[in-house]
């Protein structure tokens, strides 16, 4: 007996001896325990409204990292019941536990307990990997001491609970108890943090998503532990087990409606930053106002909504010719609606039955159930079918809608509904700080959950007519002035190399002879414009058009140009028509306001646009070619100012002549109209624009602004081929989303027009005032009959009336009254 007493008292202490030498042996090898006081999450990518409105979270896992203090005690005792009950008593590895789970497999013949403790689980999510091996396992346990001496039990507690995989993506109790419940931690009931903490031990099997009946078995295991743990009484245990299983997955709570923007920003952040920006807590807050954003969504859907619906209603799906189901089973209805997407403003329904008295029609919708859509909510789909009964519904409804359609409605109040459908065609819409380049609002399409492409940033369509201020502005850098008459009438220009004739028309197609400039851009006339590029000379208007950051291609340098043959995406058309808004500046348009990194938020990128500067002299000449003021050219770059490209008086006159496209003007002929004159119920004389309208319709485009903000709008379709039909223009399908947005961004803001600078001058001429830049290039009076340039069909041209010219300083900016209606 003494032999084997010191036996094992010699093997004792060389199993002890071995253990210390391996101990310290490895303990160089092992992490430095320290890290974890400063340990970082990986936390998804954040974005935010300039207002702080969460609208894109991007990243593989959905984490929330939260303080011990924020955590509830049961939530926590809830995992300390069921992952480590002597958590608070043991030294990282648990003696007793082991024993116990040993017991435990011996009696059952297989594992039924874990024995790692809540600290072997930190060391081996932060330090280790899951292979089963006795090396790893043994560093296991020498990290686990290594933490128990490093850190206090709460903070070991408050990594694992944060660190966790909880399956889904979410990783940590806060987004498991969003991603699963939709609340936060503090929200939770009993049951839901029972079923939460059961997750651990297999989290694709366990979850109340995927395996609810699994979860359900788990969560009763872990309430019934904490009742033999005295944390619960037995009257909570038994109505937390009775509680239904009711999970969901939820996705990240959005709190504005900002899909484009926070897909642009995405891919900004992943092009400067790297895949890092998935998993180290970058946020990112846009120069977005989410109000504002509403608006330039609800503007874009009412616009394109309002088109679909002047060109009919097209036939829909009826689910009763592809399978058989009952309108009365709602389970039915459930499981057919499930395949189709709710988009923001409308949701699909199924027709179920109508109403003969009130002609209306009972639909079930999608997730709401039961709705009604009145007759007056629908008739604007008359004549598309034959007036005949259909199953239970009236020969007035059935017109309409059939048992059994899938329609599309959106809400109007209670359970009541308008009849819908998804347009065909697309738009986009984007709002400039004019000053300082900063996006206000940007939608790139009807929706995107439709598609993706934002056609703001990445489509290039035909501009139209909304290049022709580019053009008078060139015109007026060179030798014209906005009172030079120009020719108004048909035109036939020979081509040489293709031996065909090109015969631009007017629309409407009325021609009025000899036209000031302003009055012909203001009508948008066709004509004018092209006698004015040949006039003028292609390659000085690209010089001057490349000055506002535009690239024109070789194949591009002909007279079409003018007109708008060149493609353009409305980012860079609304960053062009910017320069006229802010007095002659190149701002560069921006998206991202700050970026922080990290639970602290720090701050490692902040916008610092160039700005344009609202007193500074001009800087540039007025001409094509760029020439610079030497001194003040040096102020703008001290000052951190945007380059100047034209002058404030060449910004100014185009502007003013953009006011006269919705407030009219006068001419020799008296009072005219421009092609803009529906703007004129915002009531407010600080507004400017220019409508466009590309050949057969295809694109339809309005470009405005005030002297803080500028709106470019365009609609038509994705196949370029496709017209938007007969009658439609820029100023009947763009202009209407213009004024909504508009309405709204220029709320409560005192009225901005864009001032005259102090090269402008005012001059009679011809009966009527005109602005002029000081010492022009031409005179006022001067009729530009250049007869080499162009051909007449009609031929002869009329002499120039003449003028008596006062020069006076200019008072005030846009005058302009009275109006027809739209007439482009």
């Amino acid at each position: 007996m003494r032999r084997i007493i010191w036996f094992c008292i010699l093997l004792g202490s060389l199993l002890t001896a071995a253990g210390c030498f391996y101990y310290y042996h490895t303990q160089s090898a092992l992490p430095d325990v320290n890290e974890l006081r400063d340990v970082s999450f990986e936390t998804p990518l954040l974005i935010y409204t300039k207002d702080r409105k969460l609208i894109g979270e991007f990243g593989q896992q959905r984490r929330m990292p939260l303080s011990i203090h924020q955590i509830p005690e049961r939530l926590k005792n809830a995992f300390l019941a069921i992952e480590d009950a002597r958590f608070y008593d043991h030294v990282g590895i648990d003696p007793i536990g082991i024993v116990r789970a040993a017991y435990a497999g011996l009696s059952s013949g297989k594992k039924v307990q874990g024995a790692s403790t809540i600290t072997q689980q930190v060391a081996r999510n932060f330090f280790l990997s899951n292979e089963k091996t006795f090396s790893r396992k043994i560093k296991e346990i020498f990290l686990s001491w290594k933490i128990e001496q490093t850190l206090t039990k709460d903070e070991i507690l408050e990594l694992y609970l944060n660190k966790i995989a909880l399956g889904h993506h979410s990783y940590g109790v806060a987004a498991a108890a969003y991603v699963y419940f939709g609340k936060t931690v503090d929200e939770l009931t009993l049951g839901e943090m029972a079923m939460i903490a059961g997750l651990p031990k297999a989290p694709s099997n366990l979850n109340p998503i995927s395996h609810p009946e699994n979860a359900r078995k788990r969560r009763h295991l872990v309430l019934n532990r904490m009742l033999q743990l005295n944390m619960i009484t037995p009257e909570e245990y038994q109505n937390a087990d009775n509680e239904p299983v009711s999970a969901y997955y939820h996705k990240a709570k959005l709190e504005a409606n900002a899909p484009y923007v926070a897909e642009s920003i995405r891919l900004k952040m992943e092009a400067t930053y790297g895949e890092g920006v998935y998993t180290e807590g970058y946020k990112v807050y846009a120069s977005i106002d989410s109000e504002m954003q509403h608006v330039a969504n609800r503007a874009v859907y009412d616009g394109l909504n309002a088109y679909d619906m002047r060109h009919g209603y097209r036939k829909p799906e009826n689910i009763l010719q592809s399978q058989k189901i009952d309108l009365n089973d709602e389970e039915s209805l459930k499981t057919v609606l499930k395949n189709y997407k709710t988009f923001e403003y409308i949701t699909p329904a199924i027709a179920v039955s109508a109403d003969s008295k009130t002609s209306s029609v009972n639909v079930y919708v999608k997730d709401k159930g039961i709705g009604t859509i009145s007759f007056d909510h629908m008739k604007w789909a008359k004549t598309t079918r034959n007036e005949v009964p259909s199953g239970n519904f009236p020969a007035k409804v059935a017109q309409f809608i059939k048992p059994g359609d899938l329609v599309y409605v959106e809400h109007v109040k209670d359970n009541q509904y308008k009849l819908r459908q998804i347009p065909a065609v697309q738009g986009a819409l984007i709002s400039l700080d004019s000053h300082t380049g900063a996006i206000k609002a940007m939608v790139g399409g009807y929706s995107f959950m439709q598609n993706t492409f934002n056609r703001v940033e990445q489509a290039k369509r035909q501009a139209g007519s909304n290049i022709k201020p580019f053009l008078y502005s060139a015109a007026l850098a060179d030798r014209f002035t906005l009172a030079s008459l120009m020719l108004d009438e048909r035109i036939s220009i020979w081509n040489p190399w293709s031996k065909n004739s090109w015969s631009p028309k007017n629309s409407p197609n009325v021609y009025e002879g000899l036209i000031p400039i302003r009055e012909a851009l203001t009508k948008s006339k066709n004509v004018v414009s092209v006698r004015l590029i040949r006039a003028l000379g292609v390659n000085k208007f690209v010089t001057h058009f490349s000055k506002f950051g535009f690239t024109v291609k070789k194949y591009q340098k002909n007279d079409s140009i003018a007109l708008g043959a060149f493609e353009v995406s409305p980012l860079e058309l609304v960053t062009g028509y910017a320069t006229f808004s802010n007095g002659g500046y190149k701002i560069e348009p921006y998206l991202i306001e700050t970026v922080t990194l990290g639970d602290a938020e720090q701050v490692i990128y902040k916008a610092k646009p160039y700005d344009a500067c609202n007193d500074c002299p001009n800087a540039v000449v007025n001409s094509i070619k760029p020439e610079l003021v030497p001194e003040e050219s040096e102020l703008l770059v001290k000052g951190h100012h945007a380059e100047q490209i034209i002058t404030h008086g060449n910004a100014f006159l185009i502007a003013s002549t953009l006011h006269s496209v919705i407030w009219g003007g006068s001419g020799p002929r008296g009072r005219y109209n421009g092609t803009g004159t529906r703007a004129r119920v915002m009531k407010r004389d600080d507004i400017a624009g220019k409508t466009g309208t590309t050949n057969e319709s295809r694109d339809a485009w309005f470009s405005g602004f005030n002297g803080n903000t500028v709106t470019t709008v365009w609609v038509g379709f994705d196949n370029y081929a496709k017209s938007l039909g007969r009658g439609e223009s820029g100023g009947k399908s763009a202009l209407p989303i213009w004024i909504e947005f508009m309405n709204y961004a220029l709320k409560g803001t005192p009225e901005t027009p864009v001032e005259p600078g102090e090269d402008i001058v005012t001059s009679s001429v011809a009966g009527y005032k005109e602005f002029f830049i000081k010492t022009p290039r031409i005179s006022a009076n001067t009729y530009v009959t250049e007869e080499e340039d162009f051909k007449v069909d009609n031929g002869g041209r009329s002499s120039s009336g003449s003028s008596s010219s006062s020069s006076s300083s200019s008072q005030g900016s846009f005058g302009g009254d009275g109006g027809l209606d739209d007439i482009m």
